[in-house]
């Protein structure tokens, strides 16, 4: 059990640091100009009310390995 979360910490400072690196290479090569698009207001409900849903199925035991 011990070695299971020490691989998920492993695979989530892995990612961190992927994100870290990425962010900052991406901040030194676009100009200060541009900016991204934000989502359309629909699209961004309907991702909400999914992770909302998606999130009370995990926490009730819905999905998941239970």
């Amino acid at each position: 059990m011990l070695r299971i979360v020490l691989i998920l910490l492993l695979i989530a400072g892995a990612a961190f640091a992927v994100g870290t690196v990425a962010s900052a290479v991406r901040a030194m090569t676009s100009d200060p100009l541009t900016s991204e698009s934000p989502m359309p207001k629909p699209f961004r409900l309907i991702s909400f009310v999914l992770l909302f849903l998606l999130m009370l199925g995990v926490s009730t035991g819905w999905l998941g390995a239970a």
